[in-house]
């Protein structure tokens, strides 16, 4: 009897592990998206890694492709500078199209 309960805390502990260990990944996730006047899912892959192809799943990216990005993410910065009001105003133009669907902000 002592040594089935001894067994069944191992079991329980290692269960605790594992389950705190999968809790921790950064896995990708999927989310609803509103493209084209429609809903799509979209994955979303973690840091330094991309949705192939398919889109079903992430896959890590070279090191040329995320310097890449890096340098059109600050030339994005110039350029979104000087049509902030445009975007401004496109966005709550969004956000109230999404409040009459009965979608939050996230």
């Amino acid at each position: 009897m002592c040594q089935q309960i001894l067994v069944l805390h191992q079991v329980n502990s290692i269960y605790e592990k594992y389950y705190s260990l999968i809790e921790q990944l950064d896995e990708a996730t999927r989310k609803k998206v509103f493209r084209k006047g429609k809903f799509r899912r979209k994955l979303f892959c973690p840091t330094g890694q991309k949705a192939d192809k398919t889109g079903k799943k992430c896959v890590i990216m070279k090191g040329k492709e995320r310097q890449k990005r890096k340098r059109a993410l600050m030339r994005g910065k110039v350029k979104r500078k000087g049509k902030m009001a445009r975007i401004i105003r496109k966005r709550n133009k969004a956000m109230r199209r999404r409040k009459s669907m009965g979608l939050s902000r996230r």
